[in-house]
């Protein structure tokens, strides 16, 4: 059984082995777009920070709850949740034109 879904959005864990600086991910927000099946039990995240997708044991991630999404440029929850809800209606068209 995975511990995460498709769409979730995730916080990475920190750990003491983490590199400092520059290249310290921990506290690093995400969302899920792939469960990988082979190694077992990872995750691909997409990371906000960077837009790109990392690969991440799923202990070394933790789910976050709507409350403690952090809304970046206020409109990005929003639009996440409205496009899971609106998942595979074909009829909806939910994005933000600016």
């Amino acid at each position: 059984m995975h511990k995460f879904n498709v769409g979730d959005r995730v916080k990475v864990l920190d750990k003491p082995n983490w590199p400092d600086g520059d290249y310290k991910i921990a506290n690093w927000e995400g969302t899920i777009v792939q469960i990988v099946e082979d190694p077992a039990g990872y995750v691909m995240m997409k990371a906000d920070e960077t837009g790109y997708d990392m690969l991440f044991h799923e202990k070394e991630l933790e789910l976050l709850h709507p409350e403690q999404i952090s809304d970046h440029d206020g409109t990005f929850g929003l639009i996440d949740t409205l496009q899971q809800k609106t998942k595979g209606n074909p009829a909806v068209d939910v994005r933000l034109d600016i």
